[in-house]
């Protein structure tokens, strides 16, 4: 079997280090706040270009449409999307998960998207019903004193708010979808029952980690993630909606809470206790 030369040995060994390094920062919630500012000074410097004389000293500009689609929607959906990103960057400050650093970081193109669907939906309505959106009409006082609000206002207002709440939105296209798509002779399936913990067997083991526990109770068959206080369970298996199997992640000594996760929602119940 061929050896590697010292040189090329520790070359190798440099590049795993080095890699080891690069997934340590991926997973810190720094790294996901560092580029959700990033984002947000990209968004600022779009609109610096738009609104101000900065774009002409600079020979740079920006269209006021991408054909009927004005361009302050995409603009609005990433800026909502950016902020609800930072706001859970914050928010989950104690028990930060790495497995959620994609979602994070296509938040403005998720929100470019999502925000453009709820425009062409909102138009769509507009023009089932006959109608225009229009700006408000001025009144009729002196014209110094006139304010008059900007013609797409409201797509602003929606792009960002759907933006800034994605999952609400998914929520409500899903049941649109359900009218239009379901059959007019039955009724939509039920949303599955939120998860229920039971029983934890054992219900003790070692601080090491490694230990296989079975977890009973109902509402289990969509199954997600487990936590182990706020460390994250390895190798969750889901038997039947009444139990699944995960094994404990490394603890401290002591009784900590476990915490199931399924498409349903979250539940927190049962306690397991680290060991020496």
């Amino acid at each position: 079997m061929p050896r590697l030369s010292p040189k090329k040995a520790l070359s190798v060994g440099e590049k795993s280090a080095s890699g080891v390094r690069m997934k340590a920062l991926y997973e810190t919630r720094g790294f996901i706040v560092a580029v959700e500012v990033f984002y947000l000074l990209v968004l600022f410097a779009l609109a610096l270009i738009y609104l101000t004389d900065l774009g002409s000293a600079y020979h740079l500009s920006l269209p006021t449409s991408l054909g009927p689609l004005p361009v302050g929607v995409p603009w609005f959906g990433a800026l909502g999307a950016v902020i609800i990103s930072l706001s859970g960057a914050f928010d989950h400050r104690e028990d930060w998960d790495p497995s959620w650093n994609l979602w994070h970081l296509t938040r403005p193109l998720i929100g470019i998207s999502l925000a453009i669907i709820s425009w062409l939906t909102f138009q769509a309505g507009i023009l089932a019903v006959g109608s225009t959106a229009s700006a408000p009409a001025a009144n009729s006082t002196s014209a110094a004193s006139q304010v008059t609000a900007p013609t797409n206002l409201l797509f602003y207002l929606i792009a960002f708010v759907v933006g800034y709440r994605e999952s609400v939105f998914r929520e409500l296209i899903k049941r649109v979808a359900d009218v239009i798509l379901y059959p007019g002779d039955g009724a939509p399936a039920a949303s599955p029952a939120p998860p229920v913990i039971s029983a934890l067997n054992p219900a003790n083991g070692r601080t090491a980690g490694g230990d296989v526990v079975t977890i009973t109770g109902s509402g289990l068959a969509g199954t997600t993630a487990v936590k182990f206080g706020v460390n994250r369970a390895s190798n969750v298996q889901v038997k039947s909606d009444a139990q699944i199997a995960a094994t404990t992640p490394p603890g401290t000594s002591g009784t900590v809470s476990l915490t199931v996760t399924t498409s349903a929602g979250s539940v927190t119940g049962g306690t397991f206790t680290y060991g020496a």
